[in-house]
């Protein structure tokens, strides 16, 4: 049998014996040592390594000519304004990147040899 999800969502069935966790919590084992189960903003960006910060640069580097490129199809003058929004587009998505991966080693998700042998031995 199926039951409604709650009654806002009457459309949307759940198989019945269904477990709905709540927002942000994993019910997952972390793979590796878990440094801190709920990092807060500080944590996780004081955490990025040189390979995020790559992340980072990549992501709007490579985004600014498809802007500068998508901005000549009709409007010559709308080339620099496109590529300045698609580089801040890419900023954005490589940060994004960056916070999930450096968050997934301070939770044990990821692999974080480094980060336990810094920040173990610390606490």
């Amino acid at each position: 049998g199926y039951f409604p999800l709650s009654p806002w969502v009457g459309e949307r069935l759940l198989p019945l014996g269904a477990v709905v966790g709540e927002m942000g919590v994993s019910k997952d084992i972390p793979k590796y040592p878990c440094i801190y189960p709920n990092p807060s903003f500080t944590e996780v960006t004081k955490n990025f390594r040189t390979d995020d910060y790559k992340i980072i640069a990549m992501a709007t580097l490579a985004s600014m000519p498809y802007g500068y490129i998508a901005g000549t199809s009709r409007l010559p003058q709308m080339r620099v304004p496109s590529m300045v929004m698609a580089g801040i587009i890419g900023l954005h998505g490589g940060f994004f990147i960056a916070y999930q991966q450096s968050g997934g080693r301070l939770m044990g998700r990821l692999a974080n040899d480094n980060e336990v042998k810094e920040l173990m031995t610390s606490k």
